[in-house]
C-alpha cells in the first residue's frame, strides 16, 4: 500500500509538470512529489525492491531498442568517447574525494563512496564492508542525482536549441501501432532476462542484462517495436519517485549538512561534462547532445532515462553509461582497500 501510494505521488507530480510542459516531466515530476512530501508530511513513501527491478528491466529493455542495425555500424566511432568517459569519470571522481574530505567533515572511506560517478547499487553494497557512513554516501549521490537530472534538460535546451517541452507531447502525438505478436516477442525476451538475471549476483544486472538482450534482438533486426509509452511513463515514475523517496530518510538539517556540498560538487561536474563534451564534439565531429548525457556522472537508469525521453541517441549513452558501472565495480573494490581496512579485519 505504501508503494502504490508513492507512485500514486509521483504519478501527481509527473501529471503537473506535463501540464506546466515542464521538461522530463514524469521523472523529475515524480522525484518533486516524492521528495516533498518526505519533507511536509509524516508519510515516508517508499517502493517495493522488486518494483524498482522491474522498472529496471523495462528501462534496460527500452535502451536496448536503440541499437539498431544503423547504430551498431557506427559503434566503431565511439572508442575515443569511452576512452575520454574513462578519463573523465577518474577525474572526477578525485576531485568529488577532495572537495568531501576538505569541506565535509567526511573520513576516508566515506569521501570516497560519496565520491564515486555513479553506480550507487555497486557503491552501496561494497560500503557495507568498509567503515562508511552509509547515510551520508546515498545522500550525496541522492543530492548530485538531483541536480544533474534538474540541470540537463536547461543545459541541453541551451547549448543545442532543442525544444525541450516539444518533446513531451510526441510521444502521443504518433505512437507505435500495438503488434501482437512483435511486442509479446519483446515481453517473452524481457521476462527472460528478468528470470536470469534474479539468479545473478551482479550489481545492476537487472538493467545490464535486459539492455544486452533487446540490443541483440533489435541489432539483428529480429525485432523492431519499442516499449509501449504507458509502460515507459510507469518506468519513468518509478525511477522519479524512487530518488525522491530517498529523502525519507534525512532531516532537512541533515539535507542541508551534506546536500548541498553534494548539490555543488554535481554543478561544478555538470560544467565538467559539458565542457568535455564540447571539446570531444570540436575534434571528432560528433554531436554535443548524446556526449554531454554521456558524461554526466550519474545513475545509469537515470540518465538512461533522460536520453529515451528525449530521443537523444540513447543507445550511445547507454554504452558509455553501462562501462562506467563495469569501472566501479572493477576499480572501487581496490580503492577502498587502499583509503581504509574492511570491517571484517578491524579489531
Amino acid at each position: 500500500m505504501r508503494g502504490a501510494a508513492t507512485i500514486g505521488i509521483g504519478a501527481a507530480g509527473g501529471f503537473v509538470f506535463f501540464l506546466l510542459n515542464l521538461p522530463l516531466p514524469w521523472v523529475l515530476g515524480s522525484l518533486a512529489g516524492a521528495a516533498l512530501i518526505t519533507q511536509v508530511s509524516t508519510f515516508r513513501p517508499s517502493l517495493p525492491q522488486a518494483w524498482r527491478s522491474y522498472a529496471m528491466v523495462a528501462i534496460g529493455t527500452m535502451l536496448g531498442t536503440g541499437f539498431t542495425p544503423d547504430v551498431v555500424a557506427r559503434a566503431g566511432t565511439w572508442g575515443i568517447s569511452l576512452a575520454a568517459m574513462s578519463l573523465l569519470s577518474f577525474a572526477f571522481g578525485l576531485f568529488a574525494y577532495a572537495v568531501f574530505r576538505r569541506w565535509g567533515d567526511m573520513n576516508r572511506e566515506t569521501a570516497l563512496f560519496s565520491a564515486m560517478p555513479g553506480g550507487l547499487s555497486v557503491v552501496t553494497m561494497l560500503a557495507e564492508h568498509y567503515k562508511t557512513e552509509a547515510n551520508r554516501v546515498v545522500l550525496c549521490h541522492t543530492a548530485r542525482l538531483v541536480v544533474l537530472l534538474a540541470s540537463a534538460p536547461l543545459l541541453l535546451e541551451w547549448m543545442s536549441g532543442l525544444d525541450l517541452s516539444a518533446a513531451n507531447q510526441t510521444a502521443f502525438t504518433a505512437p507505435e501501432a500495438f503488434d501482437l505478436t512483435e511486442h509479446g516477442k519483446l515481453a517473452l525476451v524481457a521476462l527472460a532476462s528478468w528470470y536470469l538475471a534474479s539468479l545473478l549476483r551482479f550489481p545492476s544486472v537487472m538493467l545490464l542484462l535486459p539492455l544486452l538482450t533487446s540490443a541483440v534482438l533489435h541489432a539483428s533486426g529480429t525485432s523492431t517495436v519499442h516499449v509501449p509509452i504507458l509502460l515507459s511513463i510507469l518506468a519513468q515514475i518509478v525511477i522519479g519517485s524512487g530518488v525522491g523517496a530517498r529523502f525519507a530518510k534525512y532531516t532537512l538539517r541533515q539535507i542541508a549538512r551534506d546536500g548541498w556540498l553534494a548539490g555543488l560538487v554535481g554543478i561544478v561536474l555538470a560544467a565538467g561534462s559539458l565542457a568535455a563534451a564540447f571539446i570531444l564534439a570540436t575534434f571528432t565531429g560528433g554531436d554535443i547532445a548524446p556526449l554531454f548525457l554521456a558524461y554526466l556522472p550519474g545513475g545509469a537508469p537515470e540518465l538512461g532515462v533522460v536520453a529515451l525521453a528525449l530521443m537523444i541517441d540513447p543507445a550511445m549513452v547507454a554504452a558509455h553509461h553501462v562501462l562506467r558501472v563495469f569501472l566501479i565495480v572493477a576499480i572501487l573494490p581496490y580503492a577502498a582497500s587502499r583509503v581504509g581496512t574492511p570491517r571484517k579485519e578491524r579489531r
